[in-house]
């Protein structure tokens, strides 16, 4: 049964009438339906609709077999979308599931609401702490919806909301709480008091918009509002507040009186920047909205004469006097953030007197002092006067004589785009990648080519060419990316990047073609024999790449977790056991083995960054397994680190943050932070005491 053909050609409740269909009359079964569907299928969100709309016409006892497998899938990879895809697979289901697979579902979603909490964001970059962030929402989210009509769920919410969580989320618990139980009076009491009094402004916005939009006839909501807009002590509150107010209040008097005076006062600049903005949006025929603006976009810092800018060509920019005062702008004010939004803004509405628009656009390319501004006016021609027949031959001259390279770049991103069929653009774009000094130039050229819409068979050698020959490497790198890229279709790429990966010295650059080989091909069954080789390279970048495409690309396969383990624990690179043995632990959580190996890493890895972030995946996935105070606490007082391991991460430090943030009603807690913060012999482990003595909690 090929699922994605019967995608393509049916919308999701047919699909699922037909594989139901399938069910009854013994076509398939639910054994066939669990592996050829669900098992091979979870991972991909284009099909969660579908599988959705399967679910729901299951029996009960299938339909709890499927929630169940989803819940016991280790998703950390695809950020748990198999926990999220299992709760809406709940909601579809009429007969409901088994009590117990449910509470385990409910259990598992309660988990990722604590995902990544507390120290453990000091240990994250800022994409996966976005990424924690959206997962802790996500699930706080399904629970409210899928438990919507479970008595707990709305007190679980609300102790969520008051506690000392962080404010993003505890906002998601706010919005969860005021969109499921409008109709609770406790609620916008509730709202109220958080508006006035919580700690974060996060949560005193969501407040804000949420009382704006479920209660905007009661008699307290537009006096707090209006508090709020002119005396919240965050910037972001007040700015939440005006938005509500003009959005639900705009046929007040006082809500525009209050805007102008926002807009004219506040101490802070966002703020008057979302004033003018709602002004403009809100009030553009009320007598004297137009000529504040004209005035704002004359008197008004370099900031506030873009948004009066801006704010002018959108709402009138049909007006005469408005284009006369774009084009005055995009020719002499003194900012060039204000000449580059007027430059915009012309070039792409042009008006009343579009004559004269090209020739000035052309004026402040050529000689304008700012780079910014004549990037600006090259865009804005190209973009404006594609059919002017002087268009193509000037950006032609800024690609081969301007002196600012950036802008050289964008004439031929231009050029290429806008006239990727002319019989000049390709023989242009081969000149300059052979005589530009600039790499970043020759590396624009290589991008421009390759994603043209008529890149041939040319192209395609001569980026190989590139690819090989270069005299800059990272030419050759985005020479090589694009081959993967534009042309993995061909036959003889794969051949010609393992070619070049044999021969290639640089350690960097094989390491893309690796990256790129093992996500572009990871279906070819040579690619993994091949990748295995790569795992004993000598160069270190090289092992490391292959590594984190390993896990990526086969994460089923039983050799993957035996490579990884040797990697772990024996290569002599600590940046790649360090990476081995993160792939390892939040790709094999369900494995009771992974506990005890990782604390075994954690005590004898001979690296000490390696150490702290085996302590650091101990927390993210078993902090509450029996024994690990006392892990820690061993690990705080015995580790060896002595400040020479490969960057400064202390996994006494580290051990002692875990005990403090997730053990700090434990009797013998105290004890140890008080005998740190007196002797200890290291003075990061000391402060950390000492600071954790002085606060007010203890």
């Amino acid at each position: 049964m090929l699922l994605k053909k019967l995608v393509s050609e049916n919308n999701p409740q047919t699909v699922a009438e037909l594989i139901d269909a399938q069910l009854k009359t013994g076509q398939i079964t639910w054994a066939q339906l669990k592996t050829q569907v669900f098992v091979q299928h979870w991972r991909d969100e284009c099909l969660h609709e579908v599988l959705k709309e399967i679910a729901a016409k299951l029996d009960q006892e299938t339909a709890s077999e499927i929630i169940e497998y989803l819940t016991a899938q280790n998703g950390q990879q695809e950020k748990f979308i198999n926990v999220f895809l299992a709760a809406e697979c709940l909601l579809k289901i009429q007969e409901g599931v088994n009590k117990k697979i449910e509470k385990k579902l409910l259990n598992a979603l309660k988990k990722l609401s604590q995902y990544g909490t507390g120290f453990l964001i000091l240990y994250q970059s800022a994409e996966e702490l976005q990424e924690t962030y959206q997962i802790r929402d996500r699930s706080i989210a399904a629970i409210a919806q899928t438990w919507k009509n479970d008595p707990q769920t709305l007190p679980w919410l609300k102790i969520l909301a008051h506690s000392s969580d962080s404010g993003e989320v505890r906002a998601t618990a706010v919005k969860a709480i005021a969109c499921g139980w409008p109709s609770d009076p406790e609620i916008y009491l509730m709202l109220k008091n958080l508006a006035k009094s919580d700690r974060s402004w996060a949560v005193r916005s969501a407040c804000v918009r949420e009382m704006a939009s479920g209660w905007p006839s009661n008699s307290d909501t537009l006096p707090l509002l209006t508090v709020l807009a002119q005396s919240d002590r965050s910037p972001a509150v007040r700015t939440c507040a005006l938005e509500q107010l003009a959005l639900y209040w705009g046929d007040r008097t006082d809500t525009l009186l209050m805007l102008r005076t926002a807009a004219e006062s506040d101490e802070n600049l966002g703020v008057r920047v979302a004033a003018w903005q709602e002004i403009a949006r809100g009030w553009h025929s009320v007598l004297g909205t137009l000529s504040q603006l004209k005035n704002l976009a004359h008197t008004g810092s370099s900031t506030l004469r873009t948004v009066a800018v801006r704010e002018l060509a959108a709402g009138w920019r049909a007006d005469d006097e408005v284009c006369l005062l774009l084009k005055t702008l995009a020719a002499s004010d003194s900012s060039e953030k204000v000449r580059t939004a007027s430059i915009e803004e012309l070039a792409s509405g042009k008006g009343p007197g579009e004559a004269d628009i090209y020739p000035l656009l052309k004026s402040l390319a050529e000689s304008d002092p700012s780079s910014t501004v004549r990037q600006a006016a090259v865009q804005g021609i190209a973009s404006g006067w594609p059919s002017n027949p002087a268009t193509m031959a000037f950006l032609q001259n800024i690609a081969t004589g301007d002196r600012d390279a950036e802008l050289r770049e964008i004439a031929l991103q231009q050029i290429a785009s806008g006239w990727p069929d002319s019989p000049e653009t390709l023989p242009l774009l081969q000149q300059i990648a052979s005589s530009d000094d600039y790499w970043t130039v020759r590396q624009v050229v290589v991008v421009a080519a390759a994603t043209m819409p008529s890149a041939s068979l040319e192209v395609f050698g001569w980026l190989k060419n590139l690819a090989e020959s270069d005299r800059h490497l990272n030419v050759r790198e985005t020479a090589v990316e694009q081959i993967a890229s534009c042309y993995g279709h061909r036959g003889e790429t794969l051949p010609f990047l393992k070619k070049l990966a044999e021969s290639e010295p640089d350690s960097h650059l094989l390491s893309v073609l690796v990256r790129e080989i093992a996500r572009r091909w990871p279906s070819e069954p040579e690619t993994l024999p091949w990748l295995k080789i790569q795992l004993d390279s000598g160069k270190d970048e090289v092992r490391k790449v292959a590594v984190a495409e390993l896990a990526r690309h086969w994460p089923d396969a039983a050799e993957t977790w035996m490579i990884l383990h040797a990697k772990a624990e024996g290569d002599e690179s600590p940046a790649i056991r360090q990476i081995a043995l993160q792939k390892l632990a939040r790709g094999r959580t369900n494995e009771p083995q992974t506990f005890e190996w990782l604390k075994i890493r954690a005590a004898q890895d001979e690296d000490s960054q390696v150490r702290a972030i085996a302590l650091v995946e101990l927390m993210r996935g078993w902090k509450d397994e029996p024994g690990m105070f006392e892990f820690l606490r061993d690990r705080t007082l015995t580790d060896p680190y002595d400040r020479t391991g490969s960057f400064a991460y202390n996994p006494r430090f580290t051990a002692l943050e875990a005990i403090i943030e997730h053990y700090p009603e434990n009797a013998e807690t105290l004890l140890l932070v008080r005998s740190l913060a007196v002797s200890d012999a290291d003075e990061q482990v000391r402060a950390l005491a000492g600071r954790r003595l002085r606060s007010q909690d203890w």
